[in-house]
């Protein structure tokens, strides 16, 4: 079966600091997820990952180690159906900290500290993240790579 659906390659930062895990949200969604975004082409994963947290926070970061690759289907607010690929990485922001919410540079996003332990109960998405990070923290894994089945492409 032939899809029309273009995949998206997202780079995404995981930043954690005194247990808390720095989440970003769109103002106008339902749901979380991990600071990054979309990878240029002829872009790196992780220059991309640098720049799009340049433009969304203003601060430099640290991208350490590849975590892993988790493949996303799902229906955004608008019912848009959206295929992505995440490529994800260790960060390290040094100028910003869980005892101050980290001011976005863009109007259209906001971001929000949450401590490891509300993980599973939080809106994060893609939703398989809400438990393999806490597992993938615990563990001293290299990473991992996950693919989920579509939830809510059929409507």
């Amino acid at each position: 079966m032939r899809h029309n659906l273009a995949i998206e390659s997202i780079a995404r930062g995981v930043c954690v600091m005194d247990g808390w895990l720095l989440l970003c949200r769109r103002r106008s969604a339902s749901r979380s997820y991990l600071p990054g975004g979309h990878i240029e082409p002829g872009e790196g994963a992780r220059t991309a990952l640098r720049r799009e947290l340049l433009e969304e926070l203003g601060q430099p970061a640290n991208v350490g180690r590849f975590i892993g690759a988790l493949e996303h289907l799902f229906c955004d607010d608008h019912g848009k159906s959206v295929h992505e690929i995440n490529l994800i990485f260790e960060v390290r922001m040094p100028r910003i900290h869980p005892d101050r919410p980290p001011v976005s540079a863009e109007e259209k996003i906001g971001f929000e500290w949450i401590r490891l332990s509300a993980l599973p109960r939080s809106d994060l998405e893609p939703w398989p993240l809400r438990r393999r990070l806490r597992a993938w923290l615990g563990a001293a894994s290299s990473g991992w790579d996950s693919s989920i089945e579509p939830r809510g492409l059929g409507r």
